[in-house]
């Protein structure tokens, strides 16, 4: 029996992903830093307004380390990278009926939630949603669909919805590559095949439908879920050091050909793409050489495992409520109140949406036979 079976045998268990605390960690700081960024860095800076702990990390931290976007981008990479080691491991053994089901289950829920939402607030004339007021039952069916990114003009109900589209672009070519990763000899090139279809989408971005088009802007970025795949390929042994970091300089750089195709404005040192992706796979490589010592945290736990929602509801509820407070009671308690707002409605949407959602994925896919990669790599 090959290095590669032993391996995953051992550690790969049929039905439950168990949890990591360096991911939990991971999460955690992503999901904070994507709250800074929306909660503090963004709306003081598009209110002109002063506040000491905001200036303290602008000074101490983004400043001098030119991370842009008040840390928002870093946030949304470690979240890639998060995810394309993840997903690479759960489908070397899920069947692509299992694999799509649960993906399916796991994303779509919660945002029709976070959608209906929205709209619902604005029909009732919340002038926080005002930009719902008037939505139709198409734009409501291209958003919790995520259609409204590949369509001009776009009509957007959830801000941070692109992302999910760079996730489900991932999620999609996972799933047409399944036959290929549970070959024994074919998994190593996963990552290889992933960055090489971003970088045709790139090459033909402006040679068809403007839908295209946005389409092949959102595939820049998935190089980065490549390599949080290639750190997963590189703990089982299933490619070599090198090959670790020959896919690490090819997605890198078909990361950045991308952003000076589609988004010169985010190459230079003050706003730049780059730095925050390379801090974010730093990051992401330090847990990953100490996940064997890292300890797990009640609070650390909890804000990983409801990160999805909070970075669903976070953006539609409590930036919102921000705003409205902000005139009449000041930033610092409009804060408190959107912090508060924001932990009821993920509370609601974890206990309500999402773990009964997974429930559902795990009884429809639990007459699937479990897919045993020692049983179906082929070699």
């Amino acid at each position: 029996m090959s290095n590669f079976l032993r391996q995953t045998s051992v550690n790969l268990p049929l039905e439950r992903t168990p949890r990591y605390a360096w991911l939990d960690l991971l999460r955690a700081m992503a999901v904070l830093v994507v709250m800074w960024d929306h909660f503090v860095g963004e709306y003081l800076g598009n209110t002109d307004q002063t506040w000491l702990p905001n200036r303290i990390v602008n000074d101490a931290i983004f400043q001098p380390l030119h991370i842009t976007q008040f840390g928002g981008f870093f946030g949304v990479c470690l979240f890639f990278l998060i995810s394309g080691y993840i997903i690479t491991r759960v489908s070397t053994r899920e069947t692509a009926a299992k694999f799509a089901i649960r993906r399916v289950l796991r994303i779509f829920p919660p945002l029709v939630a976070v959608v209906a939402l929205v709209i619902v607030c604005g029909k009732m004339g919340f002038s926080l949603y005002a930009v719902a007021a008037g939505a139709t039952w198409k734009e409501a069916l291209t958003n919790v669909t995520l259609a409204n990114y590949v369509m001009t003009p776009q009509v957007i109900f959830v801000g941070v919805g692109w992302t999910l589209v760079i996730e489900v672009t991932f999620y999609i070519e996972s799933l047409l590559l399944i036959p290929l990763i549970h070959r024994q000899r074919l998994i190593r090139y996963f990552p290889l095949c992933v960055i090489v279809l971003s970088l045709i989408f790139i090459w033909s971005s402006r040679d068809w439908t403007s839908g295209y088009f946005l389409f092949t802007v959102s595939s820049l970025y998935v190089p980065i879920l490549a390599i949080g795949s290639s750190f997963f390929l590189l703990e089982k042994r299933i490619i070599t050091p090198w090959m670790f970091l020959g896919l690490l300089a090819i997605g890198c750089g078909v990361f950045l050909y991308g952003t000076h195709n589609f988004y010169p404005q985010f190459m230079g040192a003050a706003n730049s793409y780059p730095i925050s992706t390379a801090l974010a796979i730093v990051i992401f490589a330090g847990a990953w050489l100490a996940r064997g010592v890292i300890p797990t945290f009640r609070v650390v736990k909890a804000l990983a495992l409801t990160s999805y929602s909070i970075y669903l509801f976070h953006d539609v509820v409590g930036v919102p409520l921000i705003e409205y407070f902000d005139h009449s009671m000041g930033y610092a308690l409009s804060l408190a109140i959107g912090l508060l707002a924001t932990a009821l409605a993920v509370m609601a949407s974890y206990f309500m949406i999402e773990r009964p959602s997974q429930r559902l994925a795990r009884r429809l896919t639990g007459r699937e036979k479990s897919l045993e990669v020692t049983s179906r790599l082929q070699t």
